[in-house]
């Protein structure tokens, strides 16, 4: 056939299950792990079991100053990823008061004066009609977001491209439009507002793997370090997903009314064995048959029906 499917995924650990549910051949998976990456990455997971919220904060606040100032120690530029765009203001200027408040070698740290392009920068912020901007460069850290005016992203973006400052605090729109590394990345928390909710959410999967793909610098570091500061209870979602330890499950289940109907309509299912053979072609069937349990089906009904048929059936007809 002369139709090509490609699916390609940066978080699948069970890929091969996927392979199968787009009917690949077997020599037609392939699988690139860390060790494919130009620069070798280590990634460090931190929990935070405060559960006052301000508290929990301030603790975050706390280790994200140690992790910056142990990698600055060691010559290495930062970013710090946060989840709104008045928080990059609130951690830049935390950062920065931890560091005064220290003094000494602590602020001599965040000092960036001794570079080549500062005196030409400091001239640049100057103009800036951003008043967190002019005020942040004194101690050493940038800020970026959306909500900044294009030509002050520019300048941050020029600013920490040329080691006029050293730490950069920034939201994700930065790791998904911007090709900016860093030695050191940082994410702090992992909630973040979900408007349809009107709560908060984790962080998705994909956004900590594009944030922790910024860490390290081809050509310039020999490797990269990625820390996410999060709560105690989100640590093992992360560790799990992250580390490839936990399979991608179907969710077709809670859809399936919808998706029946559709088919329905479209004439491709008319009947109860059509709605059945139908089911055998999807990722959910492929997940039943490698991971009975989860879906509720005894390990004795998979070996006594290895295609699952019954249970498709017993799907499609509840479904109908």
């Amino acid at each position: 056939t002369m139709i090509r499917v490609v699916g390609l995924s940066a978080t699948l650990p069970n890929h091969r299950d996927v392979g199968a549910f787009l009917g690949a051949p077997p020599g037609g998976v392939f699988h690139f792990d860390a060790s494919y990456r130009p620069v070798p990455l280590d990634m460090t997971f931190i929990g935070v079991t405060e559960r006052n919220f301000h508290a929990a904060k301030a603790v975050m606040d706390g280790l994200a100053y140690d992790k910056v100032t142990r990698a600055l120690a060691a010559g290495h530029q930062v970013m710090v990823f946060v989840h709104s765009r008045k928080d990059t203001g609130k951690t830049g200027r935390a950062l920065a008061a931890t560091a005064a408040a220290k003094g000494g070698e602590a602020t001599g740290l965040f000092d960036c004066s001794a570079a080549p392009a500062f005196a030409a920068a400091a001239r640049d912020v100057h103009k800036s009609r951003n008043a967190e901007v002019a005020e942040l460069f004194g101690a050493g850290v940038g800020i970026h977001h959306a909500g900044m005016l294009r030509p002050d992203r520019s300048l941050t973006e020029r600013l920490f491209s040329s080691g006029c400052i050293k730490v950069l605090v920034c939201t994700a729109t930065l790791a998904w439009g911007v090709n900016l590394p860093a030695h050191t990345v940082i994410i702090k928390g992992t909630q973040l507002y979900n408007p349809q909710k009107g709560g908060f959410d984790d962080l998705g999967l994909l956004d900590v793997q594009q944030i922790f793909g910024r860490a390290g610098r081809p050509q310039f570091d020999p490797d990269g370090d990625a820390i996410l500061i999060t709560t105690h209870d989100s640590l093992a979602h992360y560790t799990g997903m992250l580390l490839h330890q936990a399979p991608i499950e179907s969710k077709f289940v809670g859809g399936l009314v919808d998706n029946l109907n559709a088919e329905v309509v479209l004439g491709t299912v008319a009947s109860v064995a059509e709605g059945a053979a139908w089911l055998g072609y999807t990722y959910l069937h492929v997940r039943m048959t490698r991971n009975p349990l989860a879906y509720g089906i005894p390990w004795a009904e998979l070996a006594a029906d290895p295609t699952l048929a019954g249970r498709r059936r017993g799907l499609v007809v509840e479904a109908a």
